[in-house]
């Protein structure tokens, strides 16, 4: 038998714990309701597993990633290169572990010279990057530099920006220096991100 503790938990905790299984906060919190929430959001993440299964090629170690999408490439190793630039360490490595869940190879990077130079050592499929790095100067000068690099090389590496400003000056400033998409870091983004990698190129 499990044993039981006594422990206190804030409103906004509960709130966020019963959005992971998009239920409401009821009037009284009773274990089996904390248990439901938890067998709910287990099922989710289990379901979202089921999607990805990686697998060696026989030729080599590249991962070829199986899902219900006919949109992946997997004979393309480029496309499966992201390079993830943000200045806080928790986003790099929520993006990195779940991106190489999907098979792809990922290069992070925490500082805009750093990224320049680990994008220029590498052709990358995608580059994902915070907008403020810490400021969004650098953001856009982030941007800058790769687009500048891709058209240089011939390259065809997408932009993703990722951001908390929902703010459309942010967004058509990043889309108008030639980014692909802008991500708000509102509920599921790292899913969306997840998505748009795993999306064709067009």
């Amino acid at each position: 038998m499990s044993e039981k503790f006594s422990i206190e938990i804030d409103s906004d905790f509960l709130k966020k714990f019963f959005e992971l299984a998009d239920m409401p906060v009821p009037k009284e919190v009773e274990l089996e309701k904390l248990n439901n929430v938890v067998e709910v959001v287990k099922g989710k993440l289990d379901a979202i597993t089921s999607l990805v299964n990686v697998s060696a090629k026989d030729s080599g170690n590249t991962p070829a990633l199986q899902t219900n999408s006919a949109k992946i490439i997997d004979d393309c190793p480029r496309l499966k290169t992201v390079l993830v630039v943000d200045d806080l360490g928790i986003v790099t490595i929520q993006l990195e572990s779940v991106l190489k869940k999907l098979g792809f190879e990922v290069t992070v990077s925490r500082e805009l010279f750093d990224a320049i130079e680990k994008f220029k050592a590498k052709d990358f499929g995608y580059t994902i990057t915070d907008l403020f790095i810490p400021t969004e100067r650098e953001g856009y000068i982030l941007i800058d530099e790769i687009k500048k690099l891709s058209l240089l090389c011939k390259l065809n590496t997408k932009i993703i920006v990722m951001s908390a400003s929902n703010k459309k000056e942010h967004k058509d400033s990043c889309m108008n220096r030639g980014a692909k998409h802008y991500v708000e870091k509102a509920q599921g983004w790292q899913q969306r991100i997840a998505e748009i990698c795993t999306e064709q190129a067009d």
